[in-house]
C-alpha cells in the first residue's frame, strides 16, 4: 500500500495534473521563457566579467572570482526549483517563488557587476 511519500519520491505519473508540463497559456509560457532568458543573460555577463576581473593579480582577484562562483550557486538552486515544478513535486501554484528567486539572482548579478567595477 503506497502512502503520500511514495508518490513524491517515486514520481508516480498518474498523480500529476496535466502530465510533466502543466498546461500554460501562450502568454504565460512566453513570459516564463523571456524571464529565464533574461536571468541567463545577466548571469553569463556577470560570470564572464568576474572571471576577467578575477584573473587580474591585484588585491581582490580571488574575491572577484568567488563572486561569480556564488552566482552559479544561486543559478543551481533556480534550476532545481524549475525541475521540481516541472516534475510535479512542487505545486504549480508555487511558481511565484520561482520568479522571486529569479529576481534575486538578477539583483545579485547587478550588484556583482557594480562591485566588479568599483
Amino acid at each position: 500500500m503506497a502512502d503520500d511519500k511514495t508518490s513524491l519520491v517515486a514520481g508516480n505519473k498518474k498523480d500529476l495534473e496535466g502530465g510533466i508540463y502543466y498546461e500554460q497559456t501562450p502568454a504565460t509560457r512566453c513570459l516564463q521563457v523571456g524571464f529565464v532568458a533574461l536571468v541567463v543573460i545577466m548571469v553569463i555577463i556577470s560570470i564572464i566579467l568576474s572571471m576577467v576581473r578575477g584573473t587580474d593579480l591585484g588585491t581582490y582577484g580571488g574575491g572577484h572570482f568567488m563572486l561569480g562562483i556564488s552566482l552559479i550557486g544561486f543559478v543551481v538552486l533556480e534550476i532545481c526549483m524549475i525541475v521540481f515544478i516541472r516534475r510535479g513535486d512542487l505545486p504549480k501554484e508555487k511558481t511565484w517563488f520561482l520568479y522571486f528567486v529569479g529576481g534575486c539572482v538578477i539583483l545579485e548579478a547587478i550588484f556583482t557587476d557594480i562591485l566588479l567595477f568599483q
